[in-house]
């Protein structure tokens, strides 16, 4: 089972365009108004590109904040004491803060005063340390310390893949700080039922031999699965039992996902004790859901938690 990293492209003369698209989009939901489908018309013919754009970020400055661990973890922060509401991202596996979802996530919180933290995993990204050498753990503790040191006041998260289990599991721990989640295919429990229960018995051979499997991919690099994360993903497995967490929860997965089945998240709204779980399968959405209508539902979704609050 492998995971796409997050897509992330550089225009800068998108820039000013994005910014008039996503103001006339975002700040309604679905269906889209006429002047957003204007928009969608005319970033069509700018890009001379097909039906599926994908949204396309500039990058940002970063900070850095050292770990008790000594790790140094790479961040964005985009805070006004005047903004009234937060929201946090957290990253699917092997990706970076800089990815096509984040980014835009980005662009529509500074449009609505929204304050908006993002930042990179230990070994991902511009964060210190190789990828292989950490694991579940290791990256919830990189988001309790971003969260304890970094973010100010009750948060939104926004989870997408990996990133939607981190989520829960820091949610689990720090329940007076959330104020309701967002999670993108999310993928509960993956060292175990995406990875482990699908290694065929080659593959786990080669795991307790050499202590990682490396994963291939015709679209985006290769990577090293370790026994450490592995193991270590036991301790963190949520799906046994149910979460007890009582804030809104609004899930958005793909039927097309070939990474994550959207089935699981189906069983995932079912262990989730909240009375207030939102779900939209997507029904020719992919892992990424990375297209503006993809990213029309996710806005859709943050502004549904903020009016819940």
């Amino acid at each position: 089972m492998s995971f796409p990293p997050e897509v992330s492209t550089i225009d800068k003369k998108f820039v000013s365009l994005r910014k008039f698209v996503i103001s006339k989009t975002v700040l309604s939901a679905p269906p889209i108004s006429i002047l957003g489908i204007i928009c969608r018309i005319l970033l069509f013919l700018y890009l001379k590109s097909d039906s599926d754009i994908y949204y396309k970020p500039m990058k940002k400055l970063y900070d850095t904040l050292k770990t008790v661990n000594g790790n140094s973890l790479a961040y964005i922060y985009d805070y006004s004491a005047k903004n009234k509401h937060n929201l946090v991202w957290f990253g699917g596996l092997n990706s970076d803060m800089y990815g096509t979802k984040a980014e835009a996530i980005s662009e529509y919180a500074s449009l609505n005063n929204l304050n908006f933290c993002r930042f990179d995993y230990s070994g991902h990204g511009l964060s210190s340390g190789n990828f292989e050498d950490f694991n579940i753990s290791d990256w919830l503790n990189d988001s309790i310390s971003i969260l304890d040191n970094i973010c100010k006041g009750q948060q939104i998260f926004i989870g997408s893949s990996m990133g939607g289990w981190i989520s829960l599991l820091l949610a689990l721990k720090r329940k007076k700080r959330v104020n309701g989640l967002v999670l993108i295919a999310p993928a509960v429990d993956m060292t175990e039922i995406l990875m482990w229960n699908n290694f065929s018995n080659k593959e786990k051979e080669l795991l307790e031999e050499k202590g990682y499997i490396e994963i291939f991919s015709d679209d985006y690099p290769s990577y090293k699965i370790t026994k450490n994360i592995i193991n270590d993903g036991r301790n963190h497995l949520i799906m046994n039992e149910q979460i007890t967490l009582e804030c809104p929860v609004n899930i958005i997965h793909g039927m097309e996902d070939d990474a994550v089945p959207w089935s699981l998240s189906m069983e995932l709204s079912k262990k989730i004790s909240s009375n207030s779980i939102t779900q939209s399968y997507i029904k020719d959405g992919d892992h990424t859901l990375s297209r503006l209508s993809d990213l029309d539902n996710i806005f859709f979704s943050i502004e549904q938690i903020i009016k819940k609050t």
